[in-house]
């Protein structure tokens, strides 16, 4: 790491520059840190051209753990345009660093504004498209103005990057984007996940013979916890009276936690789910689970509690919602529910927990489509490859 300190929009830096622009505080969780590995492995990869690579936040909040030892500089700035203001102080942002890429993270695909980074020395500018949840389509007049607009010269960003063909349709029918513009590169994971400190069983002090059922995700109303919990509790409660008795451990923290703690503490199987808070070696602790659950209620764009489970070769139950369909065909590479159905969760569960040779095919098999598609090394090349484009080789 070379810098933590904010960099000023006067300061001169020389190399050609590629900004990586966050929207979020450095050490943010889960889905954040995801995102800032993207940054710090394009920016090994563009190192060896002579290229520079900032990564703007909005605050930091300490060092970026998740650029460490890479060469991103994490500097603390502002990059936006909505106010006069601050357009003129990113121009000169963008001057002053000799900005020759601006790689955009969740951000609208056009802007009036774009064409004046362009002035200011910009060549390129990428935005990737993270973002889950509903999009709506707009009024039919605003649509109309947007897909005029978009059409403006330098309005619209060079390539916009979706991580599923699930939000690359979703761009198409609401923003009007043209296709050409549009590259769906999906997400992925390292071949081998780290491992964690201390395992799960050991964290839990449960046996060794009773399986246990993971959720990682944020404790928020989206992620459809609240769901899973009363829907192993309902299949803890068909098992046969010989089958031991599994663990379900939710792994996050957020806006709802306390509202699952009451819902498990008001359960029959209160005694046999654990919650471990938000952890940063959350995808380690997956290599130990028997049966990985993505309970989400809304369109999940690409998710990552799918991905690291099926890369550690773990059966994965996920709703049929979003991206996740592209991850998981059912009864393949893993199990898929409607969402919000505690019944169908329930069903998936006792039929995970009752039939081994099962839950061992949808993990083989799983973790061989992770190796075919979904690699850290394929995205993080097909990322870098568009990102990089003005910049010689």
């Amino acid at each position: 790491m070379k810098t933590t300190a904010a960099a000023s929009p006067t300061q001169s830096i020389r190399p050609p520059t590629l900004a990586c622009i966050s929207n979020f505080p450095s050490n943010t969780g889960f889905a954040w840190d995801f995102i800032e590995r993207i940054y710090a492995g394009v920016a090994e990869r563009l190192a060896t051209r002579g290229v520079q690579t900032l990564v703007a936040y909005t605050k930091l909040d300490g060092e970026p753990r998740s650029l460490a030892g890479s060469a991103a500089v994490p500097v603390e700035f502002d990059f936006r345009f909505d106010t006069l203001r601050r357009g003129l102080d990113t121009l000169r942002f963008v001057r002053a660093n000799n900005i020759r890429a601006v790689y955009l993270t969740d951000r609208a695909a056009c802007s009036l504004f774009f064409p004046m980074l362009r002035l200011a020395g910009v060549r390129s500018i990428v935005v990737h498209d993270h973002m889950s949840g509903e999009r709506p389509l707009r009024h039919p007049l605003v649509q109309l103005a947007k897909r005029v607009i978009i059409r403006f010269p330098g309005v619209a960003a060079d390539t916009v990057i979706t991580v599923s063909d699930f939000i690359s349709r979703a761009i198409l029918a609401r923003d009007g984007a043209p296709p050409r513009r549009i590259v769906r590169i999906w997400n992925g994971v390292p071949a081998r996940l780290a491992p964690p400190a201390s395992g799960l069983r050991e964290l839990l002090n449960v046996a060794a013979d009773r399986p246990l059922v993971v959720c990682c995700c944020r404790a928020h109303p989206v992620k459809g916890v609240a769901y899973l919990l009363r829907a192993f509790d309902a299949a803890l409660k068909k098992l046969p009276r010989t089958a031991i008795r599994p663990v379900l451990v939710y792994i996050g923290d957020g806006p709802e936690r306390q509202g699952l703690e009451e819902i498990r503490d008001g359960l029959d199987s209160r005694d046999d789910i654990s919650f471990l808070g938000y952890r940063t070696d959350a995808s380690g602790l997956l290599t130990e689970a028997n049966i990985c659950v993505v309970p989400s209620v809304w369109p999940e764009a690409f998710p990552l509690g799918v991905l690291e489970a099926m890369a550690a070769g773990k059966p994965v139950i996920g709703t049929s919602v979003g991206g996740i369909p592209e991850m998981i065909d059912d009864g393949v590479t893993g199990l898929l529910v409607p969402p919000a159905d505690e019944h169908a969760l329930a069903e998936a569960l006792g039929c995970l927990l009752t039939d081994p040779a099962l839950s061992a095919r949808l993990g083989y098999a799983g973790r061989q489509r992770v190796a075919d598609r979904f690699t850290q090394e394929r995205q993080l090349e097909a990322v870098t490859e568009i990102v990089g484009r003005c910049f010689p080789r």
